[in-house]
C-alpha cells in the first residue's frame, strides 16, 4: 500500500523555493519551511548576481510570486521542525510556527502599523546597518509583504505596557493579538534540507579592525549597503556617511581553503559595483598567496584584470589600522618582494560560507554525519551529490556544503530527481 506523497522542504532559499516548484509541478504536496517571515534566503540580500550581473530581484521574484500562488505549495514562514520521527516513505515531522499577529489575508503592507511602533531595535536583516520596529518586514519588497510582531521586543508582550498603536493605525484590522503558537504535524515521504549557510560575521574578522573604523565593513554589509532597498538605498559610503575615494578588498579575511574560490567570486563583483557606483575610486586588491585556483572551480579568476585595480598576493594575515588622518585605514602585509604599507578610505572584508543555524540543528537533530567544514556530509558522492547518510533526507544548495547559485539550483533539481524516482520505485 502507497504511503504518503508530501515531500518538506526546510529552508526557502534558491535551492529550497527551486526544489518545491518542482515537486509541485509534478503533482506533489510540499510542505516548504522557513524560520524566518519571507521567503528568498540570503540571494534577497543581494543587488547583482555574478558573474551575469543579473539583477537579484528580477531572478528571484518571479519564483517567489509563484511559491504564494501555487496551491500545493504549504508555505510555513516563522517554521522550524522540533522533531523528526519515521523512515523513508513514512516520516512524522513536528514543525513550530510562531505567531505573527498579522493576518496575511487582511495586511497589504501599507506600513502604517511600523511606522507608528514606538520600539527600535537593530536590523540584522542589514547587517544591523539600521533600525526596524517590534513590527516590520526586513526590508522594501521582502515577500510576503506581511510584517509580524516580534514579541520579545514588542511592548505590549515583554509586560512593559499595554501598546496598541500598530492595532489602532491599521485600519484593515488585520493585527490580531490573539493568534498563539503553535504545531503542526506533518506525514510526508521524504525531506529535503535546503537550509542554506551564513556568513562569518564580524567576530571572526576582528583582527582586521571591523568595528574599529566607519570604513571598514564585512563583506555582506557591504552588499546591503549597494543595495537599492539596503539602508542607504544604493549610495556608497563609509558607515559615517563619506564617500571613499580609495578601497581596499581583502578576498581572503577569513581564511584561505577548499571553498576559496566561491568567496574569490563573490569578492569580483564588488569591483562591478565599484565601477558602477564611484567609476573614480583608487581600488587595491588584496589576495592570499596561498590561494591556487584552478580553472574548474574558479574560471572566473582572470576577471581581476577586467577593472583596474593594484593587486596584491601578501602573505601571512595583513594588519590593519587607523591612519594619523582619521579617514585613512591603514594596512600592512607582508608580499614575496618585502612588506609594504598602503592605505585606504574603505576596507571591505572577504567572508567564509558556514554552517548555517538550521543545517547544524538537523546535523543534531538526525545524528547526521558530518564533513570537514561542518556541513552535512554525503556518504557517496560519486554517484549523487544529494545523498545524506540517512535514506529519504536529502541535501541541496549549501546545506552540504557552499555552492554558488547555479550549482545549488542543480542540487535542488536533483534532490526532487531522487524523491521522484525513489517513490516510483516504492510505489512498484
Amino acid at each position: 500500500m502507497a504511503g504518503t506523497t508530501d515531500v518538506l522542504v526546510a529552508g526557502a532559499g534558491i535551492a529550497g523555493m527551486k526544489a518545491s516548484l518542482l515537486l509541485a509541478a509534478a503533482g506533489r504536496q510540499v510542505h516548504l519551511v522557513e524560520n524566518t517571515s519571507v521567503i528568498g534566503g540570503r540571494i534577497i540580500r543581494c543587488e547583482d548576481i555574478f558573474p551575469s550581473m543579473e539583477c537579484a530581484t528580477c531572478m528571484v521574484s518571479p519564483m517567489q510570486q509563484d511559491i504564494l500562488v501555487n496551491d500545493l505549495i504549504n508555505v510555513i514562514t516563522m517554521g522550524s521542525v522540533l522533531s523528526i520521527e519515521g523512515s523513508q516513505g513514512n516520516f512524522n515531522v513536528k514543525v513550530f510556527k510562531k505567531a505573527t499577529c498579522v493576518d496575511p489575508v487582511a495586511c497589504i503592507g501599507c506600513a502604517e502599523c511600523w511606522n507608528v511602533c514606538p520600539v527600535t531595535i537593530p536590523n540584522s536583516f542589514e547587517e544591523n546597518l539600521n533600525d526596524r520596529k517590534a513590527i516590520s518586514v526586513p526590508c522594501a519588497g521582502a515577500l510576503p509583504n506581511v510584517p509580524w510582531i516580534d514579541r520579545e521586543h514588542c511592548l505590549r508582550w515583554n509586560g512593559q505596557e499595554e501598546c496598541n498603536e500598530c492595532a489602532a493605525a491599521c485600519v484593515f484590522e488585520a493585527i490580531d493579538f490573539s493568534y498563539q503558537d503553535s504545531e503542526l504535524n506533518l506525514n510526508v515521504s521524504d525531506i529535503i534540507l535546503a537550509t542554506g549557510y551564513k556568513p562569518s560575521n564580524g567576530d571572526n574578522l576582528m583582527s582586521f579592525g571591523w568595528g574599529k573604523s566607519p570604513g571598514i565593513f564585512t563583506a555582506p554589509e557591504f552588499e546591503r549597503y549597494y543595495a537599492s532597498n539596503g539602508p542607504t538605498n544604493g549610495e556608497l559610503t563609509t558607515k559615517d556617511g563619506k564617500k571613499p575615494g580609495s578601497v581596499a578588498i581583502i578576498v581572503h579575511a577569513d581564511g584561505t581553503g577548499s571553498f576559496s574560490h566561491i568567496n574569490t567570486m563573490y569578492s569580483l563583483k564588488f569591483l562591478h559595483y565599484f565601477e558602477e557606483k564611484l567609476p573614480d575610486v583608487k581600488i587595491q586588491v588584496f589576495l592570499d598567496s596561498s590561494y591556487s585556483p584552478g580553472y574548474a572551480e574558479d574560471r572566473y579568476h582572470e576577471r581581476w584584470q577586467d577593472i583596474s585595480t593594484d593587486l596584491i598576493s601578501y602573505k601571512g594575515t595583513p594588519e590593519i589600522s587607523s591612519g594619523s588622518d582619521e579617514n585613512l585605514i591603514t594596512i600592512s602585509c607582508k608580499t614575496d618582494n618585502g612588506d609594504i604599507t598602503t592605505q585606504a578610505e574603505m576596507v571591505v572584508l572577504g567572508i567564509s560560507m558556514q554552517p548555517s543555524k538550521g543545517t547544524t540543528e538537523f546535523l543534531d537533530m538526525l545524528e547526521l554525519n558530518r564533513n570537514d567544514e561542518g556541513f552535512i556530509s554525503n556518504p557517496d558522492s560519486t554517484h549523487s551529490s544529494v545523498l545524506s547518510s540517512i535514506p529519504g533526507i536529502l541535501i541541496a544548495g549549501c546545506a552540504g556544503g557552499p555552492s554558488d547559485i547555479p550549482t545549488s539550483v542543480t542540487k535542488a533539481a536533483a534532490a526532487v530527481g531522487r524523491v521522484l524516482s525513489s517513490s516510483n520505485r516504492m510505489e512498484e
